[in-house]
């Protein structure tokens, strides 16, 4: 990713395996990410379109700093992440869905249009509120603000 994200699966692949575009769920894990998850699984199904979950670890927040006790958050963030990709991704392919999940590192309204726009997704769908203990602000906005695919930000 150009903003500096560190891809941990392998997203061209995914987008190769992708025929046709579809959904991009940015999720945290947070219950407006779990809402907006419902939501995406629903749209995606009844658009008959793949699911790409997507997490991105900020790293304004997790930065990679080797052998610190920052790592060992950095490390945590990422589990954390895949966690909350694979917890939608069961949902979804239990409904029937082909579903791709990434994991990344970089600036969340950033690494998350970036994404959308590889894979030429439809529409993008992210939770009114994340789930972190520094308010960063607005991602949900900024991806409205920037972004020339159809967003959808689920509030509760």
């Amino acid at each position: 990713m150009s903003t500096g994200g560190v891809a941990y699966d392998d997203k061209a692949s995914a987008i190769e395996r992708q025929d046709m575009a579809g959904i991009v769920l940015a999720t945290d894990g947070s219950e407006y990410a779990e809402k907006a998850g419902a939501q995406a699984i629903e749209l995606a199904a009844d658009r008959d379109v793949p699911l790409h979950v997507l997490c991105v670890v900020d790293r304004r927040e997790f930065d990679e700093t080797a052998l610190s006790s920052g790592e060992l958050a950095c490390i945590q963030a990422e589990d954390r992440g895949h966690e909350c990709v694979a917890t939608v991704a069961d949902e979804a392919e239990a409904t029937g869905l082909d579903v791709t999940t990434t994991v990344c590192h970089g600036i969340p309204e950033d690494d998350i249009v970036e994404y959308a726009d590889e894979i030429e997704a439809d529409t993008i769908v992210i939770g009114q509120h994340g789930d972190h203990t520094v308010h960063l602000g607005g991602v949900g906005r900024r991806i409205e603000d920037n972004s020339t695919r159809e967003t959808m930000v689920v509030s509760s």
